[in-house]
């Protein structure tokens, strides 16, 4: 909004000197109190001498605080920072079968080998060891179920999204 469509909207507005005067919406107002002017940057800069807050002075015009400034772009001259994009469920779940299916594959070679181990006349040490690859391998197993799980809750979403779409 700049500041032309904002003195639209208040009553009683006159210019005087680099601001105009009007009279302020958020309470009775019979002479102008409320200063407006625009900032170097785009800004609208809105003052009420009775004391109101500018909360309350665009709610009784009835725009929002965001309406005060302007488009600008960012500093540095990196422009408007881009909306993210809508997340593709279907993609997404496709990755999170593959990292399934790449720890439940590990997991299975693990415990594989695991089987073919004589603990008879291991170490101490060995045998920790090997305890904790094969608890290792049961937690990748647990992790692909749940990241199976995520997929198959991610298509179903996709899926309802595209039935409720398609029926508008």
């Amino acid at each position: 909004m700049t500041v032309e469509d904002f003195l639209q909207r208040p009553e009683g507005v006159r210019k005087s000197g680099q601001r105009w005067m009007a009279r302020c919406p958020a309470h009775a107002d019979r002479s102008p109190s409320l200063s407006v002017r625009e900032g170097e940057d785009g800004r609208i800069l809105l003052h009420c001498f009775a004391g109101c807050s500018v909360e309350a002075i665009c709610e009784a015009i009835g725009c929002h605080l965001c309406d005060l400034f302007p488009d600008t772009p960012t500093p540095r001259g990196q422009g408007k920072p881009s909306r993210p994009s809508k997340i593709d469920r279907v993609a997404l779940a496709f990755r999170f079968e593959l990292v399934a299916l790449d720890r439940r594959l590990r997991a299975d070679r693990v415990l594989k080998a695991a089987k073919g181990c004589c603990i008879d006349k291991m170490a101490d040490k060995d045998f920790d060891r090997l305890m904790n690859v094969v608890g290792r391998a049961y937690d990748d197993q647990e992790l692909a179920e749940f990241l199976e799980t995520v997929a198959d809750d991610l298509r179903v979403r996709a899926y309802k999204k595209t039935v409720a779409f398609d029926a508008a």
